[in-house]
């Protein structure tokens, strides 16, 4: 069985990581571990739009992020459990957790608890992320020895 750590907040619900988790699944006896960043709510990332801002990626939801930190949360944990669910639906294994703010540390401390033979890593594009503006994938091959997808959000 092939054991993934999926790490993602914004993008969770993107077409992108979806239809390459599925794809995962079908191909074989699979679970996930399911790490959402829990991210604070200044840094969510928003682009101007005709109309007034929205957040990245466009599938998140029709206003400029959220407000507070709690609903950072809340919408994080929402992303999480829709995620777990489809997931349940292919009849795969999954489960999941928030994690620190900062990647490295949420990939750390969930491989301190867990056997994983691949990271997936799912970003917003180039242009706006934090993640790839610091390198996380590659930090994440070489500190942990595992390989790495980077999945890239179009949105």
């Amino acid at each position: 069985m092939r054991r993934y750590l999926v790490v993602a907040n914004q993008t969770l619900g993107g077409r992108e990581l979806r239809e390459e988790l599925r794809r995962r699944a079908v191909a074989g006896e699979s679970s996930f571990y399911v790490l959402v960043p829990n991210t604070r709510a200044a840094h969510y990332h928003v682009v101007p739009a005709a109309g007034g801002f929205v957040p990245m990626p466009s599938m998140a939801t029709g206003y400029g992020g959220p407000g507070t930190d709690e609903e950072a949360t809340e919408e994080a944990r929402a992303r999480l459990s829709r995620i777990l669910a489809e997931l349940a639906e292919l009849g795969v294994e999954a489960e999941g957790h928030l994690g620190s703010p900062h990647p490295l540390e949420g990939i750390e401390q969930a491989l301190a608890d867990r056997d994983i033979d691949e990271v997936i890593v799912a970003t917003l594009p180039k242009r706006v992320s934090r993640w790839l503006g610091s390198d996380i994938p590659h930090q994440v091959e070489r500190r942990f020895g595992l390989p790495v997808t980077t999945i890239v959000s179009r949105a």
